[in-house]
């Protein structure tokens, strides 16, 4: 690797990357180039000298798609430049990357040897399994689909879209059979009834459908008569933590919260000497003290151990809650339709997301003789990200990583093999509980792999971000990421790469928290607002450079709007920002926003379809006549209510209205019956085509405040439509259903994206989604902002605890007692986790970080100024503008005051252009434009070699005679015979056997009369006979045929075009490649060479294709012409 002495921990990444006996655990702190060591690491292992590895027998594992392309087009990108003159005679670079110079030295390869192998790993490279995890059991599954259980076909439901519709047909067949007069335990369900609604079952169905889920496990511990050991250790340790908080604080008069105390010691005694029964034993009142709010921390009382007070009041409160009895019996009785329902998802060939996993893990675990020939064919294992990945997951990489050998019934008990695995994580940037993430057990992976001798590496120089940065987030969380055993890892802290340069001028960070006017005075939601007119008024200046305070932000570098990125906790918090944005007239793009269906110009199209599938939809047609395609006022709609003319296909009730608006709502109408009487004889798209052909909706759409933004969710729906067209049981009536409840559940949808990423515009993204980029200039917006955490209806939980396999449910205000544990430790890691979103947040700026907020007059619990508070050792109410300092580095910290006005949405009214105003150069500019457009347009999009073969003359009439019997059967239909032939001729069999087989029901000749059909029989057996008589045939003999009818696609005319066709028969000689094209034409053979001059073109064509596909030269290219039996070489 290029020698970078600089770098302080180069030895580590030199150790890292060239570690082959072996494991190697990388800890890689935010932007410390984990990429860059992976690729080295690929490389270092197709290029070691000892037992030197094809790319097909590495697997690289990532967190992303992003990720895998990322490092696809990095390693493609370091073995050309391998591979290239340049790359060749290339010293150290100074980037950490391989040269060649690196590997001579490093290997003792020749230059021709390393050449060689980086060609061979760029041939597969395509082939390599760089990718997802999920892409890789996806991978596995069709290499063994019969052993793992599914159709070798099959399709992932990639948004759950499949099963959810799957789901619900089979819960009501499923329903119809059990509550119906054939069901066999109506008494049960009596039981079940008078405890929970339907939907209540169905949502608990729908949450246990998870291939992840261990019914049978789940099952058997909430039958438990006692508990488990896991459990008795655990609430042993809760009781000997609530009579140590009790001892210490208990006195002669007990408060509140001492009382409470010793109530929960005797509710875990009764539950450790009697099990589950004993918690009835506990007296009325003392559920009663158990339920008290305890308020602030008592005089006395460390806050520390006040919060250990309130976790231990919420287990027990939770112990309450514990019924297995009646949850075991609602498990007993769904757990058959939930094996059912998964078997028969399966059955249709379709696999979820965790259906995937699920079923590549049990591959590995239950088929031993598998496992260890996957284990032989993949001798490397690289896992980015490993922190974010599930525990699942993990099993997959411990099966694969496992000794040669050795054949584990457990993934506890795996022996691994030395320098097989090679992991890249950051237990600082573990953010993806809600995916299953857990953070203790990559401890308990990586702790394992210590033991087995693995090496470890810390890799903490930064080549990300300012020093200025840098300096303060290690002074934040050197505070509050404190170390504590399987919940929060300790901060590691960043160093700035040397010799580091900027181009702004105004780099760091700083602290910008908006204020009320008058104390106290803003609500959050008041707050909220004001913040967001802030920030995108500043925004507006830094890009506004005539503006005071216009790029203030740069020096040598202008700020574009692409620089910024405004980063949330969520992105149901970004509403109001995002407003504020457009009102500004900010250009952004948004990644994952989840307010789709809250759009107005959705809600509208949605109303439109429910007038045109029910005139009688009053409400519908209320709110499509308020909208901007009725534009009637509400005085209008009571008038019309007074004059019943309510019906668009009875437009004579509008005779009787009086109003200035009859006569646009004529034509409305009018629209509206002509597209009712349409649409049930219209597919789903088309339908979506004709509303927007004769109303003007999109026109409405791009008018509005919202621009092409709105344009883009229309035709969104529109493509929605279009890709549910092919289930045949849905209809226009089936769709607007399907809207509704989308519109009244709000499930998660994103905005269509208007452009690529390459658009220079504001990126407006969560935390999570910003984890792996970087931007000049982050903004951390809304601070104030807590998590939203218990918010709407309570789901049920399945809890999963992989490091001791304790198992739990949550649903309808009762739980399992593992569910008690899982919580808790759940709740635990969430309030961890939170510090280290932060962490991500604040580390993905390059230049400058902005960290903004607001200072209600009431806090949200949870949110991340608090934190920052914390972490400063102060309150920010109390503050003035100035300097504050966290963990001893300065911070700018600005008060903006500010009044919560409603701002106006209007936009200025254009400029109007006098008269007669003609500017010639540009009205020549857009003929040029409009004769360019035109030129491109009349380009076809795919080409092929036969549109560039010259005409021939016409022969003489009397040059060939016809064949008599032919009828009307061209030569161009008995071409394409003989080449279907011809495609699956064998060479090496006998010749005349294979014409003599040739009949008019081999040749499928649709033709009605006998004599056409024989006719074309003979005339294809007589050409063929004269081919096989043929040198060229005798030629074909002795080839190697590599392909036939061997279909190819290249860019043609810079890109913008594409050559496509197929090469007849493409096949080697002596080693080197040839191509053949069979050609029928009739023609005398004086004038055979005359018309392959004629075809010259396609050759050149086809050796052109063959080139750049194989990346081999051809040898030769030669048009048969098999009529004659003579060839031609070109």
């Amino acid at each position: 690797m290029t020698e970078q002495s600089t770098i302080p921990d180069q030895a580590a990444r030199e150790a890292a990357a060239t570690t082959f006996d072996r494991n190697v655990v990388v800890i890689a702190g935010a932007g410390t180039g984990k990429t860059t060591l992976l690729v080295n690491r690929l490389l270092y292992l197709l290029m070691r000298r000892a037992d030197p590895l094809d790319l097909s027998r590495i697997v690289a594992l990532t967190f992303t798609n992003k990720a895998a392309t990322e490092m696809k087009l990095r390693l493609r990108e370091r073995l050309r430049s391998l591979v290239s003159l340049e790359g060749r005679d290339n010293p150290a670079t100074g980037s950490g990357t391989v040269s060649i110079a690196d590997l001579r030295l490093r290997f003792g390869w020749t230059t021709d040897e390393i050449v060689a192998r980086a060609e061979a790993a760029l041939r597969d490279i395509e082939k390599a399994q760089i990718g997802t995890l999920h892409s890789f059991a996806a991978h596995l599954l069709r290499l063994y689909p019969i052993e793992a259980g599914v159709s070798p076909t099959f399709q992932t439901d990639e948004d759950g879209s499949r099963f959810e519709e799957h789901f619900t047909a089979e819960w009501e067949l499923w329903l119809d059979r059990e509550l119906g007069l054939s069901g066999s335990d109506h008494g049960r369900w009596r039981l079940l009834l008078a405890a929970f609604s339907l939907e209540d079952l169905r949502q608990l169905a729908y949450s246990l459908h998870s291939d992840l889920i261990d019914l049978d496990g789940l099952r058997a511990q909430i039958t438990e008569n006692g508990l488990n050991q896991v459990l008795r250790d655990w609430f042993a340790e809760r009781k000997a933590q609530a009579a140590r908080l009790l001892a210490r604080y208990d006195g002669p008069k007990r408060r509140k919260i001492e009382s409470m105390l010793a109530t929960i010691v005797d509710l875990f005694d009764l539950l450790l000497d009697d099990g589950l029964d004993g918690i009835h034993a506990l007296p009325p009142d003392s559920h009663e003290l158990l339920a008290k709010e305890l308020g602030k921390a008592p005089n006395g009382w460390a806050e520390e151990d006040f919060e250990e007070a309130e976790s231990l009041q919420r287990i027990a409160n939770r112990l309450l809650k514990v019924d297995q009895g009646l949850l075991g019996q609602l498990l007993e009785v769904l757990a058959p339709f939930i094996r059912a329902v998964r078997k028969s998802f399966l059955d249709t060939g379709w696999l979820t997301f965790d259906g995937l996993v699920g079923k590549a893990r049990s591959l590995l675990r239950d088929y031993p003789m598998i496992r260890e020939q996957l284990k032989r064919d993949y001798r490397a294992l690289l896992v980015d990200e490993f922190q974010d990945t599930d525990p699942v997951q993990y099993e997959i990489v411990l099966y694969l990583a496992e000794r040669l050998g050795e054949q584990s019934t457990s993934w506890r008990t795996i022996e691994l093999e030395s320098g097989k695995l090679f992991i890249v994580g950051d237990p600082k940037q573990s953010i993806y509980a809600f995916r299953r993430a857990d953070i203790e057990a990559f401890d308990h992976v990586v702790e394992r792999l210590e033991q087995g001798g693995a090496l470890r590496c810390e890799l903490a120089t930064n080549f990300r971000s300012h020093v200025q940065v840098l300096d303060l987030v290690n002074g934040v969380f050197n505070r509050l990421l404190v170390a504590q055993p399987s919940v929060q890892p300790p901060n590691v802290p960043l160093t700035v790469q040397p010799n580091r340069s900027s181009q702004f001028r105004d780099t760091g960070v700083e602290l910008r928290l908006v204020q009320s006017e008058e104390e106290g005075d803003l609500d959050s939601a008041a707050a909220t607002r004001v913040e967001a007119e802030h920030l995108a008024s500043m925004i507006s200046r830094w890009l506004t450079p005539t503006e005071p305070g216009g790029e203030a932000a740069v020096a040598g570098t202008r700020l574009r709007p692409g620089h910024i990125a405004l980063l949330f906790r969520k992105l149901t918090q970004a509403e109001e920002y995002l407003e504020a944005l457009r009102r500004h007239d900010i250009q952004y793009i948004i990644d994952g926003e989840k307010h789709f269906y809250r759009r107005q110009e959705v809600i509208d199209l949605v109303n439109i379809l429910r007038c045109i599938e029910n005139p009688h939809d009053r409400i519908a047609l209320v709110g499509v006549l308020r909208s901007p395609i009725g534009g009637l006022p509400d005085s209008a709609l009571v008038s019309l209510q007074e004059a019943r003319a309510w019906d668009y296909r009875e437009p004579g009730r509008l005779s009787t209205w009086t109003s200035p608006h009859v006569e646009p709502l004529r034509r409305l109408y009018a629209v509206l019956a002509r597209l009712h009487e349409a649409a049930p004889r219209c597919p789903l798209p088309q339908v979506m085509d004709l509303v927007f052909q004769q109303l003007p909706l999109l026109e409405l759409a791009a008018a509005s405040i919202h621009g092409e933004q709105a344009v883009a969710n229309l035709l969104k729906i529109r493509q929605m439509a279009a890709d549910l067209a092919d289930r045949p049981a849905l209809t226009l009536n089936g769709f607007v259903e399907l809207m509704l409840e989308r519109l009244r559940e709000q499930p998660d949808e994103a905005e269509s994206a208007l452009s690529e990423d390459t658009l220079d515009a504001v990126r407006v993204l969560t935390i999570h989604k910003a984890k792996g980029l970087e931007f000049p200039l982050v903004i951390l917006a809304g601070l104030h902002h807590g998590d939203g955490a218990g918010r709407g209806p309570a789901r049920p939980q399945i809890w999963h605890d992989w490091s001791t396999g304790t198992q739990g449910l949550d649903f309808g205000g009762l739980c399992t007692a593992g569910a008690v544990l899982v919580a808790e430790k759940a709740r635990i890691r969430e309030q961890a986790e939170r510090r280290r979103l932060f962490y991500v947040g604040m580390t993905r700026a390059r230049e400058s970080l902005v960290l903004s907020g607001a200072l209600p007059k009431r806090r949200v619990r949870g949110a991340l100024l608090d934190l920052l508070a914390q972490a400063a050792g102060a309150e920010f109410n109390g503050i003035g503008e100035g300097g504050l300092s966290v963990g001893g580095v300065g911070l700018r910290h600005t008060i903006l005051k500010g009044e919560d006005r409603f701002p106006s949405r209007e936009r200025p009214q254009p400029t109007m252009l006098e008269e007669n105003t003609v500017d010639q150069a540009l009205c020549d500019r857009w003929v040029q434009r409009d004769r360019v457009w035109e030129e491109h347009r009349s380009q076809s999009l795919i080409i092929s070699p036969s549109d560039f073969i010259r005409k021939p003359a016409p022969l003489p009439f009397s040059t060939i005679e016809p064949r008599q019997g032919r009828g009307s059967t061209s030569g161009t239909a008995i071409g394409t015979i003989v080449h279907r032939i011809l495609q699956y001729w064998d060479f090496t069999a006998d010749a005349e056997r294979q014409v003599a087989a040739i009949s008019s029901a081999s040749l499928a000749i649709e033709e009605q009369e006998s004599t056409t059909r024989q006719a074309i029989v003979a005339d294809v057996q007589a050409l063929l006979h004269t081919f096989i008589q043929s040198p060229a045939y005798a030629r074909l003999r002795q080839a190697t045929v590599i392909g036939r009818e061997m279909p190819f696609l290249i860019p043609w005319h810079d890109g913008r075009q594409i050559l496509e066709g197929a090469i007849d028969i493409l096949y080697r000689i002596e080693g080197k490649l040839w191509i053949a094209d069979y050609k029928t034409d009739m023609i005398p053979l004086d004038q055979v060479t005359a018309r392959a001059d004629l075809y010259r073109e396609q050759a050149r064509l086809y050796r052109e294709a063959v080139t750049q596909s194989l990346g081999e030269p051809v040898a030769g290219f030669e048009f048969i012409f098999l009529r004659l039996g003579v060839t031609v070489p070109v």
